[in-house]
């Protein structure tokens, strides 16, 4: 087999088809997310509302507990043990 140096056509061949796909890459996009204006408004009045319901269900309950009229609703308890089991599987 005989090799003689480097041809000329394969280095130019080489940059052309690089500045080809140099051109071809296109620039990567970032995922974006826009809330309209409404969206915005509807979320700040949701986390508006539980906070105050929670605050006042919150206090509510510490009224009760230290009057000594709390009452604990034994089926509630029972449903919600079940669905925390369901839930795990056992």
């Amino acid at each position: 087999m005989k090799i003689d140096g480097i041809n000329h056509d394969v280095i130019s061949f080489y940059k052309k088809n690089t500045a080809k796909a140099e051109l071809k890459a296109p620039a990567t996009k970032k995922d974006t997310i826009e809330l309209s204006t409404l969206g915005k408004s509807l979320s700040a009045l949701s986390l508006e509302d539980q906070s105050i319901n929670s605050k006042e269900k919150i206090e509510s309950l510490r009224n009760e507990i230290n009057k000594g009229t709390y009452k604990v609703d034994s089926k509630l308890i029972a449903k919600k043990m079940f669905e925390n089991m369901k839930g795990r599987d056992i």
